[in-house]
């Protein structure tokens, strides 16, 4: 762990970048050598003080040790940020790929530096989010990353980097034999897409996405376009834009729903110094950037392979996980076909339960890409990838990370299978209501 200990003083230096369910997210904007082109991530609490249940201040629970026992840091570890970096560095880079993953490094924070903090953004923060949930003050560490909005960390950029971040969601369609038969929709429908009607029946969101993750993780140039065209005219939060840090695209908090012909026009403009070609075709050729970017890199296959541990689906997984807690099985108790479940052996239980909070991970993750216009015949940086956008005739630098790879609380398996419900009753009471509405009509 770095010794610099952050004090009050230092917390102007720091603003604020976004926010998920868990962390939020600052950027330097200070002098300081040391921390140029680094971001800091620090745990939030939620306001009505529930958090942890059954999970002490002091790391993994019981169960949760069994699950990871074969990493040898996490179980013996006592401090919620270093578990997670922990997390990252041995559970999921091994997976994703060294190069895609940077686990950062963690920092000591004085508790003043953390209230300092937590006065100076709160009124940067969407009200929604700051209601909810405040900085964690009781922390004594934060994990300090690189910020991959950058290209040349630690020193100015000396040209202007653009940096896209996808939440992809999940790729595939499950084919698990334990969907139930009146769920069996799940196989030919994205979770993504049946999560939008609930979202959308609980204004989450303003109106439903064309996005479909199948087409992002397709592996094909054409699918792969249309996906990143949908998430740019829907951005909702799975699609960001940074010029230099600065968000210029998409939303902060909650993300914004749909981009208006004013969004574009100035995002339009944004673009005028990097993307090489005429007015009103910019963001054309920057989304087929983006698009030609995850092509050629094909990172998204290693997340896919990632997704797909998931073998079960929360419908399997969840009679194992009642086994593994020593509990009778709530989803049991009005069904009972899943004897089959329940007999396998206890070390395949915990293999189960360990690949499904895996895949829970890469489902929710973030890729983080970031580009810069290189001059064509100079000399190639062998650390970054090149790419020749055709359409303009440019050369591009560019680097793919993961981000936001936290681990998922065993608990969280009642929740994931409580919102699975909510998810395919919205979808199903929705398709049952457009199929009768012509009778009424009639």
């Amino acid at each position: 762990m770095e010794e610099i200990v952050l004090e009050p003083k230092d917390a102007v230096d720091w603003s604020y970048r976004g926010e998920g369910a868990v962390n939020l997210v600052l950027a330097y904007t200070g002098s300081s050598p040391s921390f140029l082109g680094k971001m800091m991530r620090i745990q939030k609490m939620p306001k009505d003080g529930n958090e942890n249940g059954d999970k002490s201040e002091n790391g993994l629970t019981t169960h949760e040790k069994l699950i990871w026992g074969d990493v040898k840091d996490l179980v013996s570890c006592k401090n919620k940020e270093i578990e997670e970096y922990l997390f990252v560095k041995h559970v999921m880079r091994p997976l994703l790929g060294r190069k895609h993953v940077n686990p950062g490094i963690l920092l000591l924070v004085a508790k003043e530096f953390l209230e300092s903090v937590e006065k100076i953004i709160t009124s940067q923060r969407p009200s929604w989010r700051a209601d909810v949930a405040s900085v964690d003050t009781n922390r004594s560490s934060v994990l300090l990353m690189d910020d991959l909005t950058l290209f040349a960390h630690g020193h100015v950029e000396d040209k202007p980097c653009l940096s896209v971040e996808i939440k992809p969601k999940c790729g595939f369609l499950p084919s698990s034999s334990f969907i139930a038969e009146e769920n069996v929709i799940k196989k030919s429908i994205t979770r993504f897409e049946m999560h939008q009607v609930l979202k959308l029946r609980e204004n989450e969101i303003s109106e439903i996405s064309e996005y479909d993750p199948l087409d992002l993780f397709s592996g094909s140039k054409e699918r792969i376009l249309e996906a990143i065209k949908a998430l740019y005219t829907t951005p909702q939060n799975n699609f960001r834009v940074f010029l230099n840090g600065s968000l210029v695209f998409g939303g902060l908090g909650g993300g914004i729903c749909k981009t208006t012909s004013k969004v574009e026009l100035a995002f339009e403009h944004i673009l005028k110094d990097i993307i090489k070609t005429d007015d009103g075709l910019r963001a054309d050729r920057f989304i087929e950037l983006v698009a030609e970017t995850v092509y050629t890199s094909g990172v998204l296959d290693q997340l896919l392979d990632v997704q797909k541990l998931d073998r079960y689906n929360i419908e399997g997984a969840i009679h194992v996980y009642y086994d593994f807690i020593d509990q009778p099985c709530k989803v049991c108790r009005e069904l009972n076909q899943f004897s089959s479940m329940h007999s396998i052996p206890m070390d395949e239980k915990v293999n189960i339960l360990k690949e499904f909070l895996i895949s829970a991970t890469a489902k929710d993750c973030s890729v983080m890409i970031s580009f810069r216009s290189t001059e064509a015949g100079l000399s190639k940086s062998s650390s970054h990838s090149n790419l020749h956008l055709e359409t303009t005739k440019q050369e591009f630098e560019y680097k793919v990370h993961f981000i936001d790879l936290d681990m998922r609380p065993l608990k969280k398996m009642e929740v994931y299978y409580e919102l699975d419900k909510k998810i395919m009753n919205t979808y199903l009471e929705m398709l049952k209501k457009k199929g009768t509405q012509p009778q009424c009509l009639g």
